[in-house]
């Protein structure tokens, strides 16, 4: 089984994009396909910030980036 994610990405260099992961992915490795390293965003699912170990559920997911790259 396989999710899909329309990922809205806030403060970033990153255009938005839509993924589709396997059942069971965490947050921290939608990161990770991202690129994006972790400590420098908040991931937020319907405004409500999630755990980076949380299990992704389909649907609209929020990353603002928190810390600047530079």
């Amino acid at each position: 089984m396989t999710i899909d994610l329309d990922i809205e990405l806030i403060n970033s260099e990153l255009s938005n994009k839509k993924l589709n992961v396997p059942g069971g992915t965490t947050y921290e490795n939608v990161l990770d396909i991202l690129g994006i390293n972790q400590e420098t965003v908040l991931i937020l699912k319907e405004k409500k910030a999630v755990p980076i170990d949380g299990i992704a559920v389909p649907g609209k997911l929020t990353i603002m980036c928190v810390a600047s790259q530079g």
